[in-house]
């Protein structure tokens, strides 16, 4: 077994309260580690990030929860940074459960509840160096997988991220020597995954619609054509970024069908054929050739299962709806209840977690 020396690893440690960030790096030097870089302003900490590789980050997130949140995105993104797979550890003083959803949701790979002991700390670090999450690539998530969470989608395969926290403090040669290729293999699968991911959300979109279109016992869908519009304009910005031009053009193409279809109100079929071409067509650009064929069978789950959800949430609307029509005209006030819509307005919420 290696030994694990943790003053060969920098840390980058953020937080904005000095004291708080003092009993921190504390931590920090009774487990082991030396070379700990301190910093309280959110500018310094996203100029270091930029500048360095540190091999784990911590970060405190109670007072600029979004910021750091975003900052987070932007590593994993490969936006920011040289290395997106850097070990990334939140710290935070509340015990809020939709802070620290968002926390774990940002692609983090632990998230600690303050107060916590050195040795709580410890443990949870040795986890990180040892029993590392491997990574899934969904269109709008980069991080550790976690798919306990039964809203994302067990079709994303994991994938084995460097993992440079352990690779320098077990003085792993052959990792620590072949680092810039190891993370650009990584980037590479990283990108070509989100590619697909992207492209699928879009040809799920169009499916949901066509299939409402096609009449039958389908739930209503509201055709999100903002969130259609983003995954395009992600889609070529990510084609744009991987040096994938003539890609990027079928993208921009994408774009200006999206943009002609308005509100969305009134798509006739063709439009949405088009669509779902365009976007199968960009992606099958960048990948030479290979098309979302290997996808089919987890797009028609992925449908499947939307709409037995949002039916769900429609069939529950309908009885809200009627029990306060029941209700309004038992106490004579005769209110104007109307199940009309039901169901549709989580319905881009519902997409985004499957996709």
């Amino acid at each position: 077994m290696a030994e694990t020396d943790y003053a060969r690893a920098s840390v980058l440690l953020f937080d904005p309260v000095h004291v708080n960030q003092r009993t921190t790096r504390y931590a920090l030097f009774e487990i082991g580690f030396r070379q700990i870089e301190c910093v309280s302003s959110l500018r310094e900490f996203k100029s270091t990030l930029a500048e360095t590789a540190p091999a784990l980050v911590v970060a405190e997130t109670s007072a600029t929860d979004t910021d750091i949140f975003n900052l987070v995105r932007a590593v994993r993104r490969g936006d920011l940074g040289n290395n997106p797979f850097s070990v990334m550890l939140l710290t935070t003083w509340s015990r809020d459960t939709s802070h620290i959803r968002k926390a774990i949701e940002c692609g983090a790979d632990d998230v600690i509840v303050r107060p916590f002991s050195t040795m709580f700390a410890e443990e949870r670090v040795k986890t990180l160096i040892k029993n590392r999450k491997e990574f899934i690539v969904t269109s709008d998530y980069i991080g550790p997988d976690r798919r306990k969470d039964t809203e994302r989608s067990s079709d994303a395969p994991p994938l084995k991220v460097p993992n440079f926290l352990q690779a320098t403090v077990e003085n792993d040669y052959e990792a620590l020597n072949n680092a810039n290729q190891w993370i650009r293999e990584a980037r590479e699968t990283v990108t070509a995954e989100r590619l697909r991911r992207l492209a699928m959300r879009i040809v799920i979109t169009v499916e949901l619609q066509m299939s409402k279109a096609s009449g039958g016992d389908n739930p209503p869908v509201r055709l999100d054509v903002a969130d259609l519009g983003r995954s395009a304009r992600e889609l070529k910005a990510q084609l744009i970024k991987a040096n994938r031009r003539e890609a990027a053009e079928v993208a921009e193409a994408l774009i200006d069908q999206i943009r002609a279809m308005g509100d969305g109100s009134s798509v006739p079929a063709s439009s949405l054929r088009l669509i779902k071409e365009l976007s199968m067509g960009a992606y099958a650009a960048f990948a030479n050739g290979e098309t979302l064929e290997r996808s089919k069978d987890e797009i028609g789950r992925t449908v499947t299962n939307l709409r037995k959800r949002l039916q769900a949430k429609a069939d529950l609307a309908q009885r809200r709806a009627e029990l306060a029509a029941e209700q309004a005209a038992a106490s004579g006030e005769g209110g104007d209840a109307t199940a009309d819509g039901a169901g549709q307005d989580q319905s881009a919420g519902i997409k985004r977690a499957a996709m």
